[in-house]
């Protein structure tokens, strides 16, 4: 699968102004008009998976004590 068309899915909590919303799926890579919110909170671009990893990925997440669950709730305070 090239750059062009790998595909992401975002599993993190909705970010405030409507910036990002859980589960939009992104094609070509992380979504550049997110590069101020990347460089202020790195951890955000763990909650970007390929798509075919999101059944997993999700319930990583909601597993207390998991490196995705931890990156999510950091997310909700961006």
């Amino acid at each position: 699968m090239t750059k062009q068309s790998k595909r992401l899915i975002y599993i993190g909590p909705n970010l405030s102004r409507g910036r990002l919303l859980q589960y939009q799926v992104f094609i070509g890579g992380l979504p550049e008009y997110l590069d101020a919110e990347f460089d202020e909170f790195p951890q955000l671009k763990q909650l970007f998976v390929p798509v075919e990893q999101l059944n997993e990925a999700v319930e990583a997440a909601r597993k207390a004590g998991t490196p995705l669950n931890k990156y999510y709730r950091q997310a909700m305070e961006v």
